[in-house]
């Protein structure tokens, strides 16, 4: 992330476009219920989070979009964000946001050719 960005209280306020959203965790309930998930959960439903995703998808649309929350996320909760639940878990709560924005799921299991802590991902279309 740019050293100079700072989210403020605006960037960082749920995204009007989620208001009617409903998440379910499902198995991921134990990691959304801890302080690091509700605090992705808090990133990801952001008007920050949801630009990051929405740009991600239309300007990458054969990546996995959950990388390029990776250095927002890392800002916001630390590390603690990556450990293979919380990774698990930030994939559906992406998956959920995007199909609620009227997206829709392509394929999983897509390898990630960047550095980053994700090995893999699933990718999204807004067609």
């Amino acid at each position: 992330m740019p050293n100079n960005y700072q989210p403020d209280q605006i960037s960082l306020s749920r995204d009007p476009n989620l208001d009617n959203f409903i998440f379910d965790p499902g198995s991921h309930t134990n990691a959304h219920n801890t302080p690091i998930g509700r605090g992705i959960y808090e990133l990801l439903t952001s008007r920050l989070g949801v630009a990051v995703l929405m740009g991600a998808v239309i300007a990458a649309p054969s990546r996995p979009p959950v990388i390029a929350t990776e250095p927002f996320v890392l800002r916001h909760v630390g590390t603690s964000g990556f450990t293979d639940e919380m990774k698990k878990y930030a994939g559906r709560l992406v998956r959920y946001i995007i199909e609620h924005l009227g997206g829709r799921w392509v394929r999983r299991g897509v390898k990630v050719t960047v550095a980053s802590a994700y090995g893999s991902g699933s990718i999204y279309t807004f067609r």
